[in-house]
């Protein structure tokens, strides 16, 4: 199988040197396009009104290997534009989790949805502790799960976004189905910073309305040392019934 590989931490986030490793050691030949310096939470975002620079680098084990001055949705879609065959894309190691609401924000997310936009099924893969040195265990799963994908194919426009515990591989207790936890569904709320220049204002979480974690979200699902399996749509529609507008006042 061919991957190419891509992110949101930039080209020389570790996690894409880990899944390199793994997918090498298992003889699937590997290619990455990956944005040239941090794109978190870029959500999809892509660049229209200007052209995107790319860079041929060096990385061991990778065939192709191109750094893009674009946003992490920009370097799935070029990627598949300037790299022939890919087989499957796979988003990450994302340096802290994407679970819940955190989704709408995730460039790591958005790259890989951006992929199955284009065409190629796609894996967003996530580790929840930060700066976590032993990204082996998650890459691990990752190829586990990327490998089982290739017999349980989603539609075009939707893939599996995985979250994987910071724990070692033999306390994993392996990978479960989640739901997304209704998080980040708080109020407003900054920190004020005092500066010479004047205030500035540091996002922050408000007051949560949604208390409580479902048994069955991602959230959960980790806490309970499970890697967390769950699929997101590119499809933004609420599952709620069409509203009747026949009594909405016209001109």
């Amino acid at each position: 199988m061919h991957i190419m590989l891509t992110n949101d931490d930039g080209f020389g986030a570790p996690g894409l040197q880990a899944l390199i490793d793994e997918a090498v050691r298992r003889g699937h030949r590997v290619s990455v396009c990956a944005p040239d310096g941090e794109r978190s939470a870029a959500s999809h975002s892509i660049t229209l009104r200007r052209g995107i620079g790319v860079k041929r680098m060096h990385m061991t084990g990778a065939e192709t290997a191109l750094a893009a001055d674009g946003t992490p949705a920009d370097c799935a879609r070029l990627g598949l534009y300037l790299i022939r065959d890919v087989d499957m894309v796979i988003s990450g190691i994302n340096n802290g989790s994407n679970m819940g609401g955190a989704c709408i924000y995730s460039g790591t997310v958005a790259a890989a949805t951006e992929a199955s936009q284009s065409g190629a099924p796609a894996l967003a893969v996530s580790v929840l502790g930060r700066d976590h040195e032993d990204l082996a265990a998650t890459a691990h799963i990752a190829l586990n799960v990327a490998e089982w994908m290739r017999k349980h194919p989603l539609p075009r426009g939707e893939i599996y976004n995985l979250n994987v515990p910071c724990l070692p591989l033999g306390e994993i207790r392996g990978v479960k189905a989640a739901d997304l936890a209704m998080s980040y569904m708080d109020d407003p709320y900054y920190r004020e910073i005092e500066t010479p220049e004047g205030t500035l204002y540091a996002y922050g979480h408000g007051v949560d309305s949604v208390p409580g974690v479902a048994p069955d979200s991602d959230v959960a699902v980790t806490e309970d040392g499970w890697a967390a399996l769950s699929i997101i749509s590119w499809n933004l529609q609420s599952r709620l019934a069409a509203p009747d507008t026949r009594h909405i006042p016209f001109p």
